[in-house]
């Protein structure tokens, strides 16, 4: 009896675009999640909420991966981040606060993504 190799052959082809799919999941989601905290944390005082509420995380396909990013969508962004010796930035201390990426969620992340795939981590 010839040993029918035709179902993994099809499991594995489907692997990669699974795995895309579940990256850009987990990408959309953390950039909602580092939005979020950006605007619960902004350091400022609003006066007309513009610059809390066009704050913006996003998730864009490269050809490496993906790329989480966070932006202001006012004009003064700029000077939010850079002027007043950084008093009212809040994009770079989110980022380097991290606690979007703890190595315990990432860690977490993963076990589920493979879990869902029917993979071992």
């Amino acid at each position: 009896m010839p040993l029918d190799l035709s179902e993994i052959y099809t499991s594995l082809n489907a692997l990669p675009g699974r795995v895309e799919k579940a990256v850009a999941a987990y990408g959309q989601t953390t950039a909602k999640a580092i939005e979020a905290n950006a605007k619960k944390d902004r350091p400022w005082t609003d006066r007309t909420a513009q610059a809390r509420q066009r704050l913006h995380g996003d998730c864009t396909h490269i050809d490496t991966g993906i790329r989480i990013s966070l932006s202001h969508g006012v004009a003064y962004g700029v000077y939010l981040e850079f002027a007043h010796e950084k008093r009212y930035a809040i994009i770079y201390p989110v980022l380097r606060e991290g606690s979007i990426f703890t190595p315990t969620l990432i860690q977490s992340q993963y076990v589920d993504l493979c879990t869902r795939m029917g993979v071992k981590a």
